[in-house]
This record gives structure tokens, sequence and C-alpha cells, in this order.
């Protein structure tokens, strides 16, 4: 529970921390970018911490990513002083909408955590691969992994999105038995989140009611985070 809790504090501040910026530059959006800031933030932090570490300027630990973090902090919080009378009058007209998508968000994060609670055995199909590079990218420190099967050389394989779990993990401090399932939680939590933002905008740019809007949201919401995995 008290890792769940802290990965849950984690990614709000990440969320928190990358909003201003959403807000500022997807002002065409109805919710400012604030249903994409999660994983946006999580993308700037991690690969700000890739890009240092491979040209070998810092190295990707922990103290570095949180340092990156106070820097996009910085920024939003600059966006934050010259925008806060619009940020006041938006966050008050659109109280609904975000607080409705932070809702499909915890939902969604908190059921497929149950859901994976229930098998938390990383011991089947690919996921001992995954386990492998998730650990590499936790322990690298200059953006290139080293390969689990090949000792002092690079993974050669797609490894991104390990890296930014593995940032989350070492931000947060939860050991990587625990991420490894939390990320599983996580990606749909954070893909529901996106598409309800997406398709309220979507529905909205119809001049269409807000509620028949939200409706459409939380349905699509659904159909991604719920009705595509049960093809198994």
């Amino acid at each position: 529970m008290l890792n769940f809790l802290w990965w849950l504090i984690t990614v709000e501040a990440i969320g928190l921390a990358a909003f201003p910026l959403t807000f500022y530059l997807l002002r065409r959006l109805p919710d400012r970018g604030f249903s994409v800031s999660k994983p946006l933030g999580i993308l700037i932090v991690g690969y700000a911490g890739w890009m240092l570490g491979v040209l070998h300027l810092v190295p990707s630990v922990r103290l570095s990513l949180i340092a990156m973090l106070l820097v996009l902090a910085a920024v939003s919080a600059t966006i934050v002083i010259k925008k806060r009378d619009e940020l006041r009058a938006f966050l008050w007209a659109e109280r609904r909408t975000l607080i409705l998508s932070e809702a499909i968000f915890l939902v969604f994060l908190v059921g497929w955590a149950l859901f994976r609670a229930y098998d938390p055995a990383i011991d089947h199909t690919e996921q001992p691969m995954d386990f492998a590079f998730l650990n590499a990218s936790i322990e690298s420190s200059t953006g290139q992994p080293e390969d689990p099967w090949l000792r002092g050389q690079p993974i050669s394989y797609y490894y991104f999105g390990y890296w930014m779990m593995g940032g989350v993990s070492e931000l947060s401090g939860v050991p990587s038995n625990f991420s490894y399932n939390l990320s599983m939680a996580l990606i749909p939590a954070m893909a529901a989140m996106a598409v309800f933002g997406l398709v309220v905008a979507m529905i909205r740019s119809e001049r269409a009611r807000w509620r028949y809007a939200a409706a459409g949201g939380i349905v699509a919401g659904i159909v991604l985070g719920v009705a595509g995995n049960l093809e198994g």
C-alpha cells in the first residue's frame, strides 16, 4: 500500500509540474492538455535524463532526475506567474472536466493495480525479459542500459518505455518488483485519461453539451482501458 501511495504521489507531482506547460502549448484543447500532462511530464524528465546520460554530461541517477523535475517545475512556475489570471479563470470554468479526468485516472490506476495484485508474479511469457530491461534501465546511469544477456554491451532493442518507467521508479523510491506491476497499472490509467480528454475535445468541437462530451469520453476510456483487454 505504501509503495502504491509513493508511486501515485510521484506521478501526480510530475503531472502538476508539466500541466502549466501543456496549458501554454495546447491552448486549443478544452482541458488545455491536462489529460496528457502526466505522460508528457514523464516523457520530458525521462528524455532529459536519457540525453544527458548518453552525452555523459550528467549521470542519470535519482538526484539528477529530481533536479530535472525541479527545472520543469520552475519553468511551469514561470508560466503560472505570467498567466495566473487566465489559469484561475480556466480552472473554474473547466473544473468539471478536470475533476472527471482525474477521477478516471484514479479509477483505472486503482483498478489495474488491484488486478495486478491478484497475479503479481513476473514469471511468464515476456515478463522476465521486461523485468530485466526495467532493472537494467534503473541501474544504468549513462542512458544506455546494459544487455542482460551480453555483459558490457548496451541493449540492442527499443527500451525507452522501460527507461521512463525506471525513472518514475527512481523518483518514487519504489523497488522494481513493485514498480513493474505499478507500471502495468499506470500505462492504462494514463491512456484512459488521455483518450477521455481527446474525445471530450472532439465532441465539444461540435458544440455539444458538456454532459454528452463527458459521457463520450468516459465510454472511450472504458473501451480502451477495459474492453480492449478482453481479447484473451
